[in-house]
């Protein structure tokens, strides 16, 4: 029988198929969430999976598609940390540049309400659209997005468009979506 595990090993190294899932960032998304919970969470099989805007919306589609229909209604997912969703925080990063209401030499808002200021930006118009795609045939839209443990450095290391000393800016952080129901 130990013979039989260290053949089946070997094999799996050989094969190749260790190192490749060892070595590589294909992920596979995982949602954790049951029909009794009223929320979700999208994570990746793997530490350091990345995903990108199409896979987000697919990944959260399918499961909706196969949630039973006397489910528990939904209130909420949590996503983990934005730089696992390459596209959030580049956008987030991209916007506090933008933005007259931050300050790139502090790395701060100027209200001294980062937070408040960062979660608007996920909430605008066109980034709230973004994140309620895969909600669109169901009954729940995105209602707001929190954040926590925000993180800020310098915008060269987010953005491959600046050089060092571009000012400062968030680009990662926990994120919580709150939903709601849809209006008809």
């Amino acid at each position: 029988m130990p013979v039989f595990f260290v053949t089946l090993g070997v094999w799996y190294l050989i094969s190749g198929s260790g190192f490749n899932h060892w070595n590589s960032n294909q992920c596979s998304p995982i949602i954790d969430g049951s029909p009794t919970a009223s929320g979700f969470r999208l994570r990746g099989q793997e530490l350091g999976c990345t995903f990108d805007e199409a896979n987000y919306r697919t990944s959260i589609q399918k499961w909706l598609s196969k949630r039973p229909i006397n489910a528990t209604p939904l209130e909420g997912m949590y996503l983990g940390r934005a730089i696992n969703y390459p596209w959030i925080s580049k956008y987030l990063a991209r916007t506090a540049i933008q933005s007259k209401d931050w300050d790139l030499e502090k790395g701060t808002s100027h209200d001294g309400h980062p937070y408040r200021l960062i979660e608007s930006f996920l909430i605008d118009q066109e980034f709230r659209h973004r994140l309620d795609a895969p909600f669109a045939d169901t009954p729940y839209t995105v209602n707001r997005v929190s954040v926590e443990k925000v993180l800020i450095d310098d915008a060269s290391m987010v953005l491959d468009q600046y050089k060092r000393g571009a000012g400062k800016v968030p680009y990662d952080a926990l994120l919580w979506v709150d939903l709601i129901e849809r209006q008809k």
